[in-house]
């Protein structure tokens, strides 16, 4: 078992990596990724240069169109959408960039119209939310997520709710999604919600993401997670109205991003890649978990696990999401699958 007698966050975090696991969740570079990387600089070159070429024409504008059909068809075994509804497409340097741009129209809107803007999260979810809000002065509001039938008496009209499905909470499909956006719509009807399909693409199971009702007001997606490509920045968002900060993108995207996410779209299917690395996520489990001590049960997104936390245990509270009896230790085993990918994996061996 790894010494995590750690007494710094700096120290934990090291001594957790070292055990083949993270409290930041950190994409993993696939062979895959790279692969594909690979074919897309080995296109024509000349064709690849003519990309950036010629500005003036207005060529690039429209070229990223074919980068969010492309996510839509991908996406399509696993998300219920309409584009129709969301005619506003906005590429992205991943998600970050546009949750951020998409608090801060809400924050505007609200002097405009004047009215107080408040953000609801799930206790647990994305860190992001809440540090873009507080960046914009927006106070935010945390829930347990078992609550969230009460939650909803609580939301006002003019409110917004920020959530990831599947869960950036515990990396699982929320299976009170469905019953939730139900409820949202009969009893909250005009309270907004900006739904954020980062792990869309990062679990094996069979699933069903409704992206269509009527209080999503956008839907962000990033390929940083299920692609491995966190450092090409390639994501986008769909939006029910005009992002005018968002406007420019039109304009100054990422090409050569935008190039390689569709070619990993079409090689590999939204179910393909957490599929053949599922043994490698039970493995990392088993190794990272033997190592701190924990009993890791595997989460849908294949990057990570949870455990029960144990009472007094530093490591535990490190790595701990969520509070009282919804507390849960999420694990990110990126640092041990690595390690097993890139060390020739051998069941049972220690890597």
């Amino acid at each position: 078992m790894t010494n995590t007698n750690a007494t710094s966050p700096d120290d934990m975090k090291s001594a957790i990596i070292r055990a083949g696991g993270s409290k930041t969740i950190y994409a993993f570079v696939m062979p895959e990724t790279k692969a594909a990387f690979n074919a897309v600089l080995d296109l024509d070159r000349v064709a690849l240069h003519d990309m950036y070429d010629e500005a003036w024409t207005s060529k690039q504008d429209p070229m990223h169109r074919a980068f969010f059909e492309t996510w839509l068809n991908w996406s399509a075994p696993v998300v219920r959408m309409a584009p129709s509804a969301f005619p506003f497409t906005y590429p992205s340097a991943g998600a970050s960039e546009v949750l951020r741009e998409t608090i801060n129209a809400y924050g505007h809107r609200a002097r405009a119209e004047k009215f107080k803007p408040r953000i609801h999260v799930f206790e647990g979810e994305y860190e992001g939310y809440e540090a873009y809000a507080k960046a914009a002065n927006i106070p935010v509001v945390a829930h347990k997520r078992s609550e969230w039938r009460s939650i909803i008496e609580t939301l006002r009209p003019q409110d917004q709710v920020y959530l990831s499905q599947p869960s950036a909470l515990d990396g699982n499909i929320w299976e009170d999604y469905d019953p939730f956006m139900q409820v949202l719509a009969q009893k909250q009807p005009k309270t907004q919600v900006i739904l954020d399909l980062t792990y869309v693409g990062a679990v094996a199971r069979p699933y069903n993401i409704r992206a269509d009702y009527p209080n999503v007001e956008a839907v962000v997606f990033s390929l940083s997670k299920p692609m491995g490509v966190y450092y090409h920045r390639i994501g986008g968002l769909f939006s029910r109205t005009e992002m005018p900060s968002l406007y420019g993108n039109a304009w100054f995207k990422n090409l050569l991003a935008l190039k390689l996410g569709m070619e990993l779209m079409k090689k590999h299917t939204v179910h393909e890649l957490p599929k053949k690395y599922q043994v490698i996520q039970a493995e990392a489990a088993q190794r990272t978990g033997k190592n701190l001590g924990l009993n890791l049960k595997l989460s849908d997104v294949w990057l990570l696990a949870t455990a029960e936390p144990r009472a007094g245990n530093a490591v535990d509270q490190f790595l701990l999401r969520g509070s009282n009896d919804e507390a849960k230790v999420r694990l990110c085993l990126t640092p041990m699958i690595d390690r097993i990918i890139n060390t020739s994996f051998a069941p049972g061996a220690e890597p």
